[in-house]
């Protein structure tokens, strides 16, 4: 089974934490933008060098402020949900952040309303380090290298 059809299934089941084990970032972003074209749903990417940055928009037109803050990033999922449609927010190397208490509160809280909003946070990440209170938050996939 491929990374878009495990990401597809996963998404109608409505896991709103979704962890990818990648090494392949670019080739996993890209596999999953192709699978949100497919299906009509809507994408954006965060890096900390990038910032916010929504499929299909230009640039200049992405660019939020504090962009390259953790917190921001999540937060800005509330922003992207709309009432019949499915948001993806793919984190990558967020791995990094989650020592922080404040970064844990605020997936636990995207997450838990991401159920009903069809909003899903998917962090690319090369090894798994949850913390304990996000463990059940997550579901676990690997991306096969190619």
């Amino acid at each position: 089974m491929t990374l878009a059809e495990r990401l597809e299934e996963l998404v109608r089941a409505a896991f709103a934490g979704i962890w990818i084990i990648s090494h392949e970032h670019d080739d996993a972003t890209t596999e999953i933008a192709s699978l949100c074209r497919r299906q009509g749903w809507s994408l954006t990417t965060w890096d900390i060098d990038r910032g916010l940055a929504v499929a299909g928009q230009a640039a200049a037109a992405n660019a939020v402020p504090g962009a390259a803050d953790p917190l921001a990033a999540v937060r800005a999922l509330k922003a992207l949900a709309t009432p019949d449609g499915t948001a993806l927010l793919v984190l990558r190397n967020y791995h990094r952040f989650l020592s922080s208490p404040e970064v844990v509160q605020v997936l636990d809280t995207a997450i838990s309303t991401g159920r009903q909003d069809r909003t899903f946070v998917v962090i690319l990440a090369p090894v798994v380090q949850l913390p304990p209170e996000l463990e059940r938050q997550f579901v676990v996939i690997d991306h096969d290298l190619p």
